[in-house]
């Protein structure tokens, strides 16, 4: 396989990452107007939150694909995002500091802007698994012969899954044969 073929074949599997990101920035944005933003502030603030989270959100999608994150684990997410988010949202603060005064510039005391955004990142990184487990599960399958990173995700899962029923049917053997020698 050609490397312009496995890149359209990552950008491809990372279409649900890409749209938890561009989904963090239309509520961004909307939430901007809803608060009385012009409406350009607003668009704004959806572009300089959403562009960095659909980027980053690739990213993790790439990592995954490439079995370099395992699928679907909090702990690898928490990480990435605990360094993904602040810079996402300091590019977000940059572009928006542009915006209102005209030059870019970085907030005041930038170690705890960043090191606070770390720290919110967990809820962050939760929403995003979430998100991107829901959306992967209806997109991979769709994707699944002509993508051979959602072939290998569509099969992880259905093996975790087998495992989690067989797992499941031993621990209801082994409560019948209690009740029964009780």
């Amino acid at each position: 396989m050609t490397h312009r073929a496995e890149l359209k074949q990552l950008a491809e599997f990372a279409v649900p990452a890409a749209a938890v990101g561009a989904a963090a920035g239309l509520m961004a944005g909307g939430l901007g107007a809803f608060v009385g933003q012009p409406a350009g502030w607003a668009v704004v603030t959806g572009l300089g939150l959403g562009v960095p989270l659909i980027l980053f959100g690739a990213g993790y999608a790439a990592l995954v694909a490439l079995g370099k994150v395992p699928a679907g684990v909090f702990g690898p997410a928490a990480v990435y995002w605990a360094v993904a988010f602040p810079l996402s949202l300091l590019v977000h603060a940059i572009v928006t500091a542009w915006v209102v005064t005209g030059t870019p510039g970085l907030p005041p005391e930038v170690g705890k802007f960043l090191a606070f955004r770390a720290l919110v990142s967990m809820g962050f990184a939760i929403g995003f698994l979430w998100m991107h487990e829901q959306l992967g599960r209806h997109w991979w399958p769709h994707i699944l012969d002509r993508n051979q990173y959602a072939r290998r995700m569509v099969e992880q899962y259905a093996h975790l899954a087998a495992s989690l029923e067989a797992r499941k049917a031993a621990a209801g053997r082994g409560r019948a044969r209690t009740k029964r020698t009780a």
